[in-house]
């Protein structure tokens, strides 16, 4: 059985011989803000496409040692939207898909911080 494709390390081309090389791994996943009501147990995470289920449980249980009960996970298509070029006429885009995993955590409580638009710090 081969490792879980998050423990593969991806090496960098290292033009500075005297730093060590960056390795980073080919899986990654966010905490985003749900688009929907969610249980106060219950995290939304933005995933890499590769990533299934056991991988994603795996993932959140070895390295932030958390406590995961179940996992769901959606595929969101791209918006599609047309521009208007001058000279060329309309053409079509769409944005890329994005996987969204639902994780469901034992005895953990987690609430989104409330972030609003246009404060600046300081």
């Amino acid at each position: 059985i081969s490792p879980a494709l998050w423990k593969h390390h991806t090496k960098v081309y290292n033009v500075n011989k005297k730093r060590p090389p960056v390795l980073f791994t080919q899986y990654w996943m966010k905490v985003v803000p749900p688009r929907r009501s969610l249980p106060s147990n219950t995290v939304m995470f933005e995933c890499s496409f590769q990533m299934n289920k056991t991988e994603i449980k795996e993932y959140l249980t070895e390295l932030y040692n958390l406590d995961v009960v179940s996992v769901n996970t959606e595929i969101v298509d791209g918006e599609r939207f047309k521009l208007q070029i001058p000279e060329v006429g309309t053409k079509t885009h769409t944005n890329p898909h994005q996987k969204f995993a639902y994780v469901a955590l034992r005895d953990f409580h987690f609430s989104y911080p409330v972030v609003q638009k246009g404060e600046k710090e300081g």
